[in-house]
């Protein structure tokens, strides 16, 4: 039952992008988290693109997994009030935003163009930038 729970977890999410992910699976608790954590490994995957939160519409921050539609529409209002966001720690201000889940949303965000010119000189080849416009 558990090892369902962890592999539809895995599917709805897209795949794993860091071990803090396992902590969103009802059921699995620290121990069983920290035996798993032993034996298994979360790969970097390079096919995983970052979204740009700075240009991104609603439709492409709902791609994220944390992300609902009312959040995202939140977060493009308070970056078009504030003209950009310039850290994740800012999202927190936002009153409807998961603070606790941070650590798991910025796993699918980036926060500038300079993320995209890495990838592109393929400097550090793990990131991958998506930028919908």
């Amino acid at each position: 039952m558990l090892a369902n729970r962890i592999i539809n977890y895995r599917n709805k999410i897209g795949g794993f992008r860091s071990e803090i992910q396992l902590n969103d699976i009802y059921g699995l608790n620290y121990e069983t988290r920290e035996k798993l954590q032993q034996q298994f490994k979360v790969f970097k995957d390079e096919d995983f693109s970052l979204i740009n939160i700075n240009k991104a519409k609603v439709l492409d921050l709902v791609d994220v997994p944390y992300i609902k539609y009312e959040l995202a529409r939140e977060i493009i209002d308070y970056r078009q009030l504030h003209e950009e966001i310039s850290s994740f720690e800012e999202l927190s201000k936002i009153e409807s935003f998961p603070s606790d889940k941070i650590d798991r949303i910025q796993l699918y965000l980036s926060l500038n163009w300079i993320f995209g010119i890495l990838a592109f000189l393929n400097i550090y080849p793990w990131i991958n930038y998506y930028n919908k416009n």
